[in-house]
C-alpha cells in the first residue's frame, strides 16, 4: 500500500536527520487536511494519516522521533474536532 503524502513528507524530512522536521511537515499535514472540509472527513483523514504513521514506524523504526512529534501535531486538530462534536 502506498503511504499518503503527509507520510511520505516525513519520511523524507526525517531520514534526511534535518532539524526542525516537524516545521516543514506541519504544512503537508495541514494541506492533506484542507482537502477535507466536513469534520467526518476530517476525521476519517486524520485516522489514515496516524495509520500511515505507524505503517511508517515499523518500516523505519529510526523515525521515531520525527513521527512521535508529528503524532502530537496531529493531536490538535483531533482536539479541535472532539470540542465542536460536544
Amino acid at each position: 500500500m502506498a503511504l499518503s503524502e503527509p507520510v511520505r513528507a516525513v519520511r523524507r524530512l526525517g531520514s534526511a536527520a534535518q532539524i526542525g522536521a516537524i516545521v516543514m511537515a506541519e504544512p503537508a499535514i495541514d494541506a492533506s487536511l484542507d482537502n477535507h472540509g466536513q469534520p467526518d472527513d476530517r476525521a476519517i483523514a486524520l485516522d489514515i494519516l496516524l495509520r500511515d504513521l505507524a505503517r511508517l514506524q515499523c518500516l523505519e523504526p529510526d523515525l521515531d522521533g520525527v513521527i512521535g512529534e508529528v503524532e502530537h501535531y496531529i493531536d490538535l486538530p483531533y482536539r479541535d474536532l472532539s470540542r465542536r462534536a460536544a
